[in-house]
């Protein structure tokens, strides 16, 4: 037998990088450890898988496999098995085991089958997962018919009067912007952190409605509420620009067809304290400034307000399910956060973006 020495790699990193979910439940049923492909495959972090009941994670349309999981008596082996996701159903194979001299500890390996790698993501070398797969495949694709557009404004801009030159300007600042944040996209395993600088939250807002008014014929009215002694924030500014108009948008649509449509954009600045309820799954940073955009319409369906932020979840009739997983994971990125609520009494969806402060010159 050969000898390895110290050379061998830890077991809990090895564990960590196997490329198919794996799940170590507890004898009370719960998830006490995920590796990282089961976070990418589940569309939660770690943090939130573990600790929670194996039935809230592990749900299939079959009630047979269902009864089986709270069973820790025997192994399982199941293959074909539809398991149920944010993103729908799932072809899996399964396989739960009794940890040797560990009583009742088990072991559940899932192993995706006919194209479920899309779910989970590409691997990488470095082990970490990408995001989101799809958002990477639709940059590709819709970065040549950008292109176009850009040169079909630089050619306009020539021939259109001094009135209309901000119209040709807007539509190639924005193509810009777009296309950087499809590299982004491309680039959601987070190997390259964002480019984070001091911006003005409020100067980003105007621009985020600029585009929106640009890209609708009809709005709903705006109410404004600025903090005027707000400080810099320390953002990708395109980035935040794409949350902006992510969430405006949302709320435009969420508004279409009544009257008494009111879209509320606000700032302010917070106690730490209101951050409790965040989700802090990072490390603890300070997120003093705070963003909302409100709206009085419907609101979101109950059944789907858990996994809101999660891929190719939407209300919308023709809608793809990105744009909130876009935002959380650009939101993450700029080590900033976002939560959602439903404030019944006042009939209000809430979107609220906690945002860090930039360092003043001279400070660590």
């Amino acid at each position: 037998m050969v000898n390895f020495g110290g050379n061998r790699p830890d077991n809990g990193h090895v564990l960590a990088n196997i490329p198919v979910p794996v799940l170590l439940i507890a004898p009370d049923n719960s998830i006490a450890y995920a590796n990282d492909a089961s976070e990418a495959f589940f569309g939660r972090s770690r943090k939130r898988l573990e600790g929670q009941p194996t039935a809230a994670v592990l749900r299939f349309d079959s009630e047979r496999m269902n009864n089986a999981l709270t069973s820790s008596e025997n192994d399982i082996s199941a293959q074909d098995m539809e398991l149920k996701s944010a993103h729908g159903s799932i072809t899996v194979d399964i396989n739960i085991s009794l940890l040797p001299g560990e009583t009742d500890w088990r072991i559940a390996i899932i192993s995706p089958r006919h194209g479920g790698r899309e779910h989970i993501g590409e691997q990488k070398d470095s082990g970490q997962q990408q995001a989101m797969g799809a958002p990477a495949i639709l940059g590709h694709e819709i970065k040549n018919p950008l292109a176009g557009i850009k040169g079909a404004a630089q050619l306009l801009a020539r021939h259109v009067d001094e009135k209309n030159q901000p119209l040709t300007e807007l539509i190639v600042n924005e193509v810009d912007r777009i296309a950087r944040l499809l590299d982004q996209m491309q680039k959601l395993s987070r190997s390259e952190e964002p480019e984070l600088a001091p911006a003005n939250v409020h100067l980003l807002i105007e621009r985020a409605i600029r585009s929106l008014r640009a890209a609708n014929r009809a709005m709903p009215e705006l109410s404004i509420n600025y903090d005027p002694s707000l400080p810099e924030v320390l953002i990708d500014a395109d980035g935040m620009v794409q949350i902006l108009i992510n969430l405006l948008q949302n709320a435009v649509d969420a508004l279409k067809g009544r009257l008494d449509g009111v879209i509320g954009i606000s700032t302010r600045f917070v106690m730490s304290g209101a951050l409790r309820e965040a989700d802090m799954e990072r490390r603890t940073v300070k997120l003093p400034v705070e963003i909302a955009i409100s709206d009085n319409g419907p609101g979101v369906p109950q059944h789907i307000e858990d996994e809101l932020f999660s891929p190719f979840v939407t209300t919308k009739r023709d809608g793809q399910g990105l744009g909130l997983a876009i935002v959380r994971n650009l939101v993450q990125q700029m080590n900033s956060r976002i939560v959602f609520e439903r404030d019944t009494q006042k009939e209000r969806t809430v979107f609220r973006l906690f945002l860090p402060v930039a360092s003043k010159k001279g400070e660590t």
